[in-house]
């Protein structure tokens, strides 16, 4: 029997199709992409979609949201109960939107952002000259050591003495090491900077209890809901609560209308899923897969960026 989708649009049916295929039968390289489940891929292709439900759980704009608020406050529960957050917002569109959200929500225009260069292994919402954001903000980069590959928190440490930046980002697109948190905050306090860690890339690895969860020592911490974490494509912040109301302020009214429940219906599912002692497994072998290729790489006499890796991410 035919989907709907397949008698309605057979054109676009086939073109899905031939995704699919070509997902079950490649090996996926790319450290940001993943395979949602079954479940996950439901709830956001459900009903929710068809619902609008500006603000939050409790005060929205629109009626009718009693069960769409059952839904986001499970997905905001399951977050804070993963991680360990005081406060949580599953409302950002994606990861890039919810930093900026950030940044207006606790910065002002001119203030300085003490982030990793992109080109030392960051990420372009990070300040990258490209980005509208470097209009508005100041941003300085830290970066890798030439020689070892890691961060050079003495150099770190001399940029925060010397811009006396409003915040100190941490976080990274492409660096395969632990992030030494402590030492981070250590920086950002002497300046009296607010610390902010953009986790993307390694949620589902803290998530799996294989990485330092940043949530315990930042103010702030960003994230996808995808790529490790294994959700839809989404973004997150969790944050101490006396950044609560600022955050939310930020993502709406500030940047974003309704939000898309559909999404946020996902995301919950995705953390359950991340809650269930299964999931501590998936990231160890995560971790071990990553290894076992690291050490292929150096038996053919490949070097690898950043000396080993410590997460998912291999760089050659």
């Amino acid at each position: 029997m035919k989907s709907i989708l397949q008698s309605q649009d057979p054109e676009l049916y086939k073109s899905i199709q031939k995704e699919l295929e070509r997902q079950r039968t490649g090996a996926e390289m790319i450290p940001s992409e993943n395979f949602a489940s079954l479940a996950v891929l439901e709830a956001l292709g459900s009903v929710l979609t068809n619902k609008y439900s500006e603000g939050y759980p409790g005060k929205r704009y629109y009626g009718g949201n009693q069960f769409i608020d059952e839904v986001e406050q499970l997905a905001i529960d399951r977050a804070k109960k993963l991680f360990g957050a005081e406060h949580v917002n599953v409302q950002p569109l994606s990861g890039a939107p919810a930093n900026i959200a950030v940044y207006f929500a606790v910065l002002k225009p001119g203030d300085t952002i003490l982030g990793m260069d992109l080109g030392h292994g960051g990420h372009l919402t990070h300040g990258h000259p490209v980005t509208h954001m470097t209009k508005v903000f100041n941003f300085v980069r830290y970066k890798t050591d030439i020689k070892t590959g890691l961060i050079d928190y003495d150099n770190l440490r001399e940029m925060a003495l010397k811009h006396k930046p409003q915040m100190v980002l941490a976080g990274f697109s492409a660096y395969s090491r632990e992030l030494d948190y402590a030492k981070i905050k250590s920086i950002a306090d002497e300046v009296g900077a607010i610390t902010m860690m953009d986790m993307a890339h390694i949620a589902g690895l803290v998530a799996g209890k294989q990485l330092t969860n940043p949530v315990d020592t930042f103010d702030i911490v960003s994230t996808t809901t995808h790529k490790t974490l294994r959700g839809p494509r989404g973004g997150m912040i969790l944050c101490k609560e006396k950044f609560a109301q600022a955050i939310d302020k930020s993502i709406f009214p500030g940047f974003q209308g309704g939000p898309h429940e559909n999404n946020i219906a996902a995301k919950a599912v995705a953390f359950k899923e991340a809650l269930d002692p299964s999931f501590v497994g998936y990231a160890k072998q995560i971790i071990r897969n990553a290894k076992a290729l690291e050490g292929v790489f150096k038996d053919a006499g490949i070097k690898i960026c950043h000396g080993t890796t410590e997460n998912h991410l291999l760089l050659l």
